[in-house]
């Protein structure tokens, strides 16, 4: 059923991989929050019957997520050593914007300042989790690669950038002379 859904909406590679890069890390940091909370609240963080400010907390912090990966997009998905740089330093901003932006909808005027302080905390009682942070919003920085490399192909919906058409009027000519989709 998944497959015929994926076949229906007609997503090329590159734009599956954006919309994973996205799941990953809006999921990662739901489960994050989750983890920051429990430790604010303790053994009553997740109560058996969870209040719709638990529910709130959990949406935000994935939502924030979402919301700072496009602020940092610039930051990822290009290629090479000098690209997994810049995804380690989008990873830096994605982590500090998504923490700010969580806190400032969770709790207004506190949470905007604490918010980032309490996954520094977090990060440091827990370094696993950093790491897991880490590793998923460098897997999201390869999936973006993909996206950027059917983009600037010209793989992707638009097509006005494909290869041939990078070419010179007379390399295309004497290439493609014969094919009507080329000329």
């Amino acid at each position: 059923m998944f497959a015929q859904f994926m076949a229906t909406i007609h997503l090329t590679r590159g734009e599956r991989g954006l919309a994973m890069a996205y799941a990953f890390v809006v999921a990662m940091s739901a489960g994050i929050t989750i983890l920051v909370m429990s430790g604010l609240d303790g053994a009553n963080a997740i109560p058996p019957e969870p209040t719709l400010y638990d529910n709130w907390a959990v949406i935000a912090g994935g939502v924030s997520a979402g919301i700072a990966l496009y602020l940092a997009r610039s930051w990822m998905g290009q290629q090479g050593v000098i690209g997994v740089l810049r995804a380690l330093v989008g990873t830096a901003i994605i982590t500090v914007a998504a923490a700010m932006i969580a806190g400032t909808l969770i709790s207004p005027l506190q949470g905007t300042i604490f918010a980032p302080f309490l996954l520094a905390v977090t990060f440091a009682a827990k370094p696993w989790l950093a790491v897991a942070w880490v590793a998923v919003t460098m897997c999201a920085h390869f999936l973006l690669v993909m996206r950027t490399n059917e983009r600037s192909w010209g793989a992707g919906r638009g097509g006005a950038q494909r290869a041939v058409s990078q070419l010179s009027s007379l390399s295309q000519a004497n290439l493609y002379r014969n094919t009507p989709n080329h000329r």
